[in-house]
């Protein structure tokens, strides 16, 4: 097909170009063509290649369609001229090539043209294969041309080539690895380029780079290179590295085992990392590497693969240098961005990191402050900061209370009414109040959506803030809770869209999976009339508006969800039916469904990390979108269920119904909530227990894993090893038994020869007598010839046997001889499995370790435990003796009439 459009372009492009000077280029590519298909000379083929070559981008169009399969054919044949290939890889790579700033190429050409005519040249896979091959040439000129033709190729048609690289096998991408290796910087480089196309979105090519020992080749030359302050060829090293590592989990643990992970900390040194001036291609080098790190760490691997990723990071101190840079003030902003980015990915989830991260302090400055505290000030009072910093550190704060129910606590703590002096102690919590209540659009939002990851997943958390009480004026005067102010700022008209969508973000969190919110949110006056008004409100142009509505339904959805009938006006019946009365219940559910249609819920639910590029993307969150998704659907069925229960039971007796309905209602609430609260409690007591648990078995399976696999290779090697052994001698063995059969042949065919000229002779002699007349020896003549020609019957026969015998032998040593081959090379792949897994043992050694040492301080941990409970006993045993005495001797100093000391007193106001 590709083919004949490009017929059909060259014949237009003919039509629409009537100049004299094209037609003589076009005459002139003719013989030029013409030449290098008939010319046997090396010069004469070699100069119209030249000639076709000077013509290949003014006449891109025709040199391609009239000689590409000519220059094709050369690479395939013409192997003894250095030059000539290289003039036609030049000329090929021209034609599959369009350089849009240069004034030489062609114009008004198709915009895919080059794309065509790499169709047209890897239709034929031989193609492919020959400019393989010729990277292997250690010509300077050749090899180079080669790799810049290839790239060209990728580039055009990427899955196509990778597609036909792979079925050459394996050996096919381990050349293109090995160039890696070539002392010329300049084909070292063009290599680089060339992988970063290779290993584009192609796990199979991925694999194969990282056994042949791409990562190690990579940190070699990033090495060389001058690490993160190094030039261009640094920036493609890491682009390969991030291809090798996305969205491929064999490559992430071959990455992690092989310690490369602990090798990135060189490139984060502080006497680098610190410095006053980046260059811009320093800050595109260490973007890169933080994106290395976050690829590792990224919540959408397998969880098995983060936890261990987020340990190594921890424990090789890298984690301890990212948290370094958070203290450096000559630090680019958006590389400050990133890096408070990749801090969050590496702490979600993982509660030692977190404890950790809670733990850095700045020192920078006058007093020293927890960086998390500075990094929060940031988010919520930095106006002038860029935007994507405070973003990140949004996100920074979301994944450290990711899971972190001590972290959570703490922060819950300092919200709750406090001392004098507590209280005037800015805190995590406080600066999230602060930004909550700020009119910065950023800081509103983004304290909103830190406010709802407080509380989510917690019904204690949940329950515990409803005691928080704000004062509303600098006097101090009046005060409300936090929900009051929270439906304060949705009622208030000059509270921007953004603010109110993180504030019912806020509340639907809150109200989810708590029937104490529900409560207070049901007994704040003009909440329902509120969202009520706002779902009944008709629908305008603005999207923006119509996502308030789905979300008040969503609200309003949760309150019916949730209601544990404590407000009498307000019970389940109750609110399901002023939405069938108010809104009705079709239009209801329309509003509720209308969040699921928008392109912003769609966006937040395709991953956990926060990527806004401006403040008007601020709509939701990946946790809101997944708290919506798992209840919009349980609202839905509840709305149509109660209207179906309400029809049944005006058939019946509407008293007695509702009355049965009423009190089976508080009793699932009753026995729901008193479920929750042991499960919570439950799950605080046994955590850490769990947590060193999981750990403990994780380390057993991958040591079994990793002794399995190592078996398993050791046992593969040793076969092989015998195989090659037995190779040789069983070839030399066909070779003597061939060689053998071949002097039998040839010994049948010299009997054969002369029983036939002895027939012959017989036949002759026979023929004279049968002439002469003799009937007598006519019978035996006869008899005698017809036992000759079976004679020779079965001797060709056997001739035939052996020849055919003779054939099979041979065909039977090509396919051992290719068997060899094809053994010595898995042979050779096998050692360096092998290699690499006994350079792994010592990791093995150092988990198992690293294990024993968690067991010891477990056990450690269990017994300070039992002697903490054991000691306690004893004080409250002292305790109780003391008291008791302090009564005898209060009693003994009564009755002397002695007067009695206030402390003996104060125990008697105590009891």
């Amino acid at each position: 097909m590709a083919f004949w459009r490009g017929a059909s372009l060259f014949s237009s492009s003919t039509a629409a170009t009537t100049s004299s000077s094209n037609t003589f280029g076009q005459e002139t590519i003719e013989r030029l063509s013409d030449r290098l298909q008939t010319a046997t000379r090396t010069e004469d083929r070699r100069d119209a290649v030249r000639g076709l070559k000077a013509l290949s981008k003014k006449c891109k169009l025709e040199v391609g369609t009239q000689s590409m399969t000519l220059l094709a054919n050369i690479l395939q044949g013409d192997r003894s001229d250095l030059d000539l290939i290289q003039l036609s890889l030049e000329t090929l790579a021209n034609i599959v090539t369009y350089e849009v700033a240069n004034e030489e190429e062609q114009a008004n050409l198709p915009q895919d043209i080059t794309v065509q005519f790499t169709e047209l040249y890897i239709k034929n896979k031989a193609n492919v294969h020959a400019a393989l091959e010729l990277v292997e040439e250690t010509d300077f000129n050749v090899r180079r041309s080669a790799i810049r033709f290839l790239t060209a190729l990728l580039t055009n048609c990427t899955k196509e080539l990778q597609e036909i690289i792979l079925e050459s096998g394996p050996m096919g991408v381990s050349k293109l690895v090995d160039l890696l290796q070539d002392e010329r910087e300049v084909i070292r480089n063009d290599a680089l380029l060339l992988l970063q196309i290779l290993t584009r979105s192609n796990a199979n090519i991925q694999k194969i780079v990282a056994f042949e020992n791409g990562f190690e080749r990579l940190f070699e030359i990033l090495v060389s290179e001058g690490g993160s302050d190094g030039v261009v060829t640094v920036e493609d090293c890491l682009s390969v590295l991030l291809n090798l590592l996305k969205n491929n989990p064999s490559n992430q643990s071959y990455f992690r085992e092989g310690s490369y992970i602990r090798r990135l900390v060189d490139f984060f040194e502080l006497g680098s990392i610190g410095e006053k001036r980046w260059s811009a291609q320093k800050v595109t080098n260490v973007h890169l590497l933080l994106q290395i790190i976050r690829i590792l760490v990224s919540p959408t691997n397998a969880n098995q693969n983060i936890v261990a990723c987020q340990r190594t990071i921890s424990q090789c101190g890298l984690l301890h240098r990212l948290c370094v840079m958070l203290t450096l003030t000559t630090i680019p902003a958006d590389v400050l961005a990133e890096t408070i980015n990749t801090i969050g990915d590496v702490v979600r989830g993982h509660m030692e990191n977190q404890q950790f991260l809670s733990s850095v302090m700045n020192t920078t400055g006058e007093a020293q402050q927890p960086v998390l505290f500075n990094l929060l000030y940031t988010m919520v009072a930095g106006e002038k900061q860029p935007f994507p910093l405070r973003i990140s550190i949004l996100y920074c704060l979301q994944c450290y209370l990711y899971k972190n129910e001590l972290g959570k606590s703490l922060i819950v703590h300092t919200l709750l009414p406090q001392t004098e002096n507590a209280a005037s102690q800015y805190t995590l919590g406080h600066l999230m109040i602060i930004g909550y209540l700020s009119k910065d659009v950023v800081a509103s939002w983004c304290s909103g959506i830190a406010l709802a990851r407080l509380v989510a997943d917690s019904q204690q958390f949940k329950e515990a803030i409803l005691k928080v009480v704000l004062a509303v004026d600098q006097a101090q005067t009046g005060a409300k809770t936090l929900m009051e102010i929270s439906i304060d700022l949705l009622q208030n008209s000059s509270s921007s869209f953004h603010t109110r969508v993180a504030v019912l973000i806020f509340l639907s969190t809150w109200l989810s999976n708590c029937s104490l919110a529900v409560q207070a949110f049901l007994s704040i006056p003009n909440s329902i009339s509120y969202l009520i008004s706002q779902i009944c409100a008709q629908l305008i142009a603005d999207d923006r508006e119509n996502l308030i509505q789905s979300l008040c339904s969503f609200v309003l959805g949760l309150c019916l969800l949730f209601n544990n009938n404590q407000i009498p006006s307000y019970t389940t019946e109750a609110l399901e039916r002023l939405i069938n009365k108010r809104i009705g219940i079709e239009l209801f559910q329309e509003r509720l469904e209308t969040l699921s249609k928008s392109e912003f819920y769609a966006k937040a639910l395709q991953k956990p990390q926060l990527k806004l590029s401006k403040s008007a993307d601020m709509i939701l969150d990946y946790e809101f979108a997944r708290l919506y998704k798992a209840l919009e659907g349980s609202i839905g069925r509840m709305l149509t269920t109660q209207t179906m229960n309400a029809t049944d039971k005006s058939l019946g007796d509407p008293l007695s119904s509702n009355l049965y309905d009423q009190q089976t209602s508080t009793m699932m609430t009753h026995y729901n909530d008193l479920i929750r609260q042991q499960d919570q409690q439950l799950n605080t007591y046994k955590q850490q227990e769990k947590y060193l648990l999981q750990e403990t078995d994780m380390q057993k399976r991958k040591i079994n894993e990793l002794e399995q696999k190592l078996q398993e290779i050791r046992d593969q090697y040793s076969l092989l090893k015998i195989s090659t052994k037995q190779g040789p001698d069983a070839h030399n063995e066909l070779r003597s038994i061939c060689e053998q059969q071949r002097g039998e042949l040839e010994y049948l065919r010299n009997i054969l020869a002369q029983q036939q000229s002895s027939t012959m002779n017989h036949v002759a002699n026979g023929m004279e007598k049968l002439n002469v007349g003799n009937g007598e020896n006519h019978t035996a003549q006869v008899g005698e010839r017809a036992a000759l020609t079976a004679r020779i019957t079965e001797l060709q026969e056997k001739l035939n046997s052996y020849d055919e015998r003779y054939a099979a032998q041979n065909d039977e040593i090509a396919r051992l001889q290719l068997e060899n081959g094809v053994l010595q090379e898995k042979l050779t792949n096998e050692k360096r499995k092998v290699s690499l897994l006994e350079s792994s043992q010592g990791q093995t050694q150092e988990l198992i370790d690293e294990k024993i040492r968690l067991s010891d301080d477990y056990q450690k941990l269990n017994d300070i435990h039992q002697q903490t409970l054991i000691e306690q006993n004893d004080l409250l045993a002292l305790c109780s003796n003391y008291e008791d005495q302090l009564t005898t001797c209060r009693n003994l100093l009564q009755s002397a009439g002695i007067t009695i000391p206030n402390f003996l007193l104060e125990l008697d106001d105590n009891e």
